[in-house]
C-alpha cells in the first residue's frame, strides 16, 4: 500500500511538473525576433557610465539593431578636462562609427550577447610637445614646451558582452584598441642639435560600461 501511495504521488508529481514546463515559451526563430523588434525597438541611444561618473566627459552611443546577428552605429566623446591641468595627452572630441557582429546570442531579442566590433575613431586632440636644445655657450642644455592641437584616425576592434531585459533596457560592457594613422614619431632630429618628443601615444583606447534603452 505504501509503494502505491508513492508511485502515485510521483505520477502527480510529474504531470504538474510537465504542465508547467509546457507553458514556458521559447522564441526561436527570426520572425518572433522581428516582432519584438516592434514591441521593445531595433533603436537604441546609451551612455557610458565610466566616463560620466569619473571625470568630466560625456560618452553618447547610438545604435540600429540590423538583425539577430549584427548592429551599426556610432558614438561621439566629449571631454570637458582641461588639458593644462590635468595631463600632457586629450582627446577632447571624438566620433566613432562601428560595426558589430554578435555571437551565441540564443535569446530572444536579437543584438544581445558575445560581440566583436570593427570601428573607426575621428578624434580631436590636444598634447604636450618638449623641444630640447643644447647651447654651446653656457654650456647648458634648454627646452621649449608647446601645445599641439590637431586631428587623427584610428581604426581598430573590440569585444563585449550586452544583455537586454523585455522592457528594452540595455547593459553593456566593451573593450577596443585601435591605432593612429598619421601619429609622428618620438625623438626626431631637428636643426641645431636638438631633438624633440612628446607625449601623444600612438594606440587609443575604447571602450566602458554604458547603460540604455531601445525605442
Amino acid at each position: 500500500m505504501r509503494h502505491s501511495l508513492v508511485l502515485i504521488y510521483i505520477f502527480f508529481f510529474s504531470q504538474a511538473f510537465g504542465q508547467d514546463v509546457q507553458q514556458v515559451e521559447v522564441l526561436k526563430n527570426d520572425k518572433q525576433v522581428t516582432e519584438l523588434f516592434d514591441e521593445i525597438g531595433d533603436s537604441e541611444i546609451k551612455l557610458d557610465v565610466i566616463d560620466f561618473l569619473t571625470q568630466p566627459a560625456l560618452n553618447i552611443g547610438y545604435e540600429i539593431i540590423n538583425d539577430s546577428y549584427s548592429s551599426y552605429g556610432a558614438e561621439v566623446f566629449l571631454n570637458f578636462n582641461d588639458n593644462n591641468l590635468s595631463r600632457s595627452w586629450s582627446e577632447k572630441f571624438s566620433l566613432n562609427p562601428f560595426y558589430r557582429f554578435y555571437f551565441l546570442n540564443k535569446t530572444d531579442f536579437g543584438g544581445e550577447g558575445y560581440f566583436a566590433e570593427v570601428f573607426i575613431k575621428f578624434a580631436n586632440i590636444e598634447y604636450d610637445r618638449n623641444t630640447y636644445f643644447y647651447d654651446p655657450m653656457p654650456n647648458e642644455p634648454y627646452s621649449t614646451t608647446e601645445e599641439i592641437k590637431g586631428w587623427d584616425i584610428a581604426p581598430g576592434v573590440g569585444v563585449g558582452r550586452k544583455w537586454v531585459n523585455k522592457k528594452g533596457w540595455t547593459f553593456e560592457y566593451m573593450l577596443g584598441f585601435g591605432r593612429y594613422l598619421f601619429a609622428s614619431s618620438k625623438n626626431d632630429d631637428i636643426p641645431d642639435g636638438g631633438s624633440v618628443s612628446d607625449y601623444r601615444p600612438e594606440a587609443t583606447f575604447k571602450g566602458g560600461i554604458s547603460i540604455g534603452k531601445r525605442f
